[in-house]
């Protein structure tokens, strides 16, 4: 019996997470879910990822050995997705300055929406 309340909860809990508009972040800006957002990787993304990563703190550009890595071309930065989501939505990268929550936005729902080349 208690199995099955648990499993109840958690399917409710997922449902409930799936259809949630927005998600506020620690630093108190909402960034809304990816409905309607239209980003890309050559215009949206790779901008940002040169500007903040690899030119402003030169984290992750040719022959990095921080933890990250290099972010210097697509398939890096394709391999890197779930790392970077997660750090540019939680606000702990790019270490060296801060992303609007545009920016944000952009990298996160290029990721969401299957980080297509393109």
């Amino acid at each position: 019996m208690k199995n099955k309340q648990l499993l109840i909860l958690s399917r409710l809990l997922s449902v409930f997470l799936f259809i949630r508009c927005s998600k506020t972040e620690s630093t108190g800006i909402t960034v809304d879910y990816c409905d309607g957002i239209q980003s890309n990787y050559n215009t949206g993304v790779q901008p940002l990822i040169t500007t903040y990563c690899l030119l402003g703190s030169n984290c992750h550009s040719s022959r990095s050995t921080n933890t990250g890595g290099e972010l210097t071309d697509y398939n890096k930065v394709f391999a890197k997705r779930a790392a970077i989501r997660a750090a540019v939505y939680s606000g702990t990268m790019p270490q060296t300055g801060s992303l609007t929550a545009d920016q944000k936005k952009k990298i996160v729902c290029w990721i969401d929406n299957g980080a297509a080349n393109n």
